[in-house]
């Protein structure tokens, strides 16, 4: 069995989109999270979504997927105040109803250029390897600064940035989460760090560059261009 764990609980502060949380923002005249959903509700090896999303709209959500026919999603849990803990929800929903050895995919809710080759690729890797985390290659310099000063300029050669979806077993994510808030830590950057922490071997699936979230307005720019670019060329074709 294969769950998509998208979570969707920001209001999205660095967008200045007023009142409307980003993953609402529309992009070809959809919400940006009925995009990404729409990916794993038509990918055939996906059995089931979990969405955690803002309490407050909640019942906006839920109009979204009834119109868009989104029947993949079987979980809809109320976010919590920090990434984690609308991660932790999610999953703790997904367990109560699903196998140990599910295999869960967590995916942000605002990266609506996620490709079914990825979704399979994540899927293969922790079938028959394990944690698998979405990375790309860094084409740039990366330094280490705690202040002005530069401390260290890293070599590029083996750094990837790390993306979604970031994906395991159903019972390595209940552990995981359980273990960091048991440790007094309910506001960690993502799986990936909470794996590394508690002793999991993680390994890399390749994602195209292309898979950018929604952070800014910036982002948001960029995301519908490539959106511009998509839909020209399956007019073209």
């Amino acid at each position: 069995m294969n769950i998509a764990l998208i979570f969707a609980g920001g209001i999205g502060s660095r967008m200045s989109s007023q009142n409307l949380p980003k993953q609402f923002l529309e992009i070809h005249g959809k919400p940006l999270i009925v995009h990404t959903l729409q990916h794993f509700q038509d990918h055939p090896e996906i059995d089931g979504v979990a969405v955690a999303i803002l309490p407050a709209w909640r019942a906006h959500f839920t109009k979204l997927v009834e119109r868009y026919e989104l029947t993949k999603v079987t979980w809809i849990v109320d976010g919590g105040s920090t990434g984690q803990e609308s991660r932790h929800r999610a999953i703790r929903a997904v367990a109560a109803e699903c196998p140990d050895d599910a295999v869960v995919l967590i995916h942000d809710g605002v990266r609506p250029l996620i490709t079914a080759q990825l979704i399979s690729d994540n899927i293969r890797t922790v079938t028959e390897r394990g944690a698998a985390i979405t990375c790309t290659k860094g084409n740039e310099t990366i330094v280490s600064a705690a202040g002005d000063e530069i401390d260290d300029v890293l070599p590029r050669d083996f750094l990837y940035i790390a993306q979604a979806p970031q994906s395991l077993r159903l019972s390595t994510a209940l552990e995981i989460y359980d273990r960091a808030v048991a440790d007094g830590d309910d506001d960690s950057i993502d799986t990936a760090t909470l794996l590394q922490r508690y002793g999991h071997k993680i390994f890399r699936v390749d994602g195209p560059r292309s898979n950018i979230k929604i952070t800014t307005a910036e982002d948001y720019y960029i995301c519908r261009a490539f959106f511009d670019v998509i839909e020209r060329s399956q007019i073209g074709g």
